[in-house]
């Protein structure tokens, strides 16, 4: 799941020690998830050591950045949002764009019942990341990631980021070309030091 992805990679930025539960993906969910999660129904959930859940990759991400902050363990160099109230607007409305928007243009690439719906959805994949790439533009002020800094990814990082292995499988399947160095080279060059990156 690349939205299990994001909050590992959250977890494993701020170096917080956490548990895997694997979730089988048969067609019932088990009673653990929907105890955990009964709005959606859907991983991931992150599971606090006092039983309550919280749930949705954003809003796991977010919390991790909150309790970093809370309990002074967030460093400048690695925060997940930026101190600025706007850019953290920023960061989160990007960020529901990818979710909303991009994901499901990149997943009806692959899921297109007719070759005509699967060109279709590649366009839209391509509208996205072009938005996307004056959005790393804006917010990256020259530096290596969408968090504005050379260190560490942050949230929008994070959220686009996960989305990666699953873009470059789909433009292998299907012979495509969505994020490269002549259509989109700010985030070419993001997505290769992204992927380069420990976590």
């Amino acid at each position: 799941s690349p939205f299990t992805a994001r909050a590992r990679l959250a977890l494993d930025l701020r170096g917080v020690a956490y548990e895997l539960l694997d979730e089988p993906l048969g067609p019932k969910k088990s009673d653990r998830l929907l105890a955990a999660n009964p709005v959606y129904g859907k991983i991931p959930v992150l599971l606090l050591p006092d039983g309550r859940a919280i749930c949705e990759s954003a809003v796991i991400v977010q919390y991790i950045e909150d309790v970093a902050r809370e309990s002074g363990g967030a460093e400048a160099g690695s925060l997940l949002l930026p101190d600025d109230p706007y850019e953290r607007a920023m960061h989160r409305f990007w960020t529901a764009f990818i979710d909303d928007k991009f994901w499901p243009a990149l997943d009806a690439v692959s899921l297109a019942p007719t070759p005509g719906a699967r060109a279709q959805a590649a366009e839209d994949t391509r509208a996205a990341l072009s938005l996307l790439e004056e959005a790393f533009k804006d917010r990256s002020n020259g530096r290596a990631f969408f968090s504005g800094g050379d260190a560490a990814p942050g949230l929008l990082d994070l959220a686009l980021g996960c989305f990666l292995p699953a873009l470059r499988a789909c433009e292998r399947l299907h012979g495509l070309s969505l994020i490269d160095a002549s259509a989109t080279p700010l985030l070419d060059g993001w997505s290769q030091r992204f992927a380069a990156h420990p976590a």
